[in-house]
């Protein structure tokens, strides 16, 4: 079940990406933000601060369901 739940997420990701870029190429303008994770600790990234924001509540998002898959397993 959870592995499903996994490609489906993949899947999804890959159908926002490119959404996102026919929308920016259609618009003109382009804006990005992302996160890394090292370890416990995140690093936010992003051309404007609605965007760092975004992606900041986009990772907090990603880790809650990432400790709901998981947890129990260890």
């Amino acid at each position: 079940m959870s592995r499903a739940i996994g490609w489906l997420l993949v899947i999804l990701g890959l159908i926002l990406i490119a959404v996102s870029l026919l929308q920016s190429f259609a618009q003109g303008e382009t804006n990005l933000g992302g996160v890394l994770m090292i370890g416990p600790i995140p690093i936010v990234f992003g051309s404007s601060p609605e965007m760092a924001v975004a992606s900041m509540l986009l990772a907090m998002a990603m880790m809650a369901l990432s400790f709901l898959l998981f947890r129990g397993r260890y």
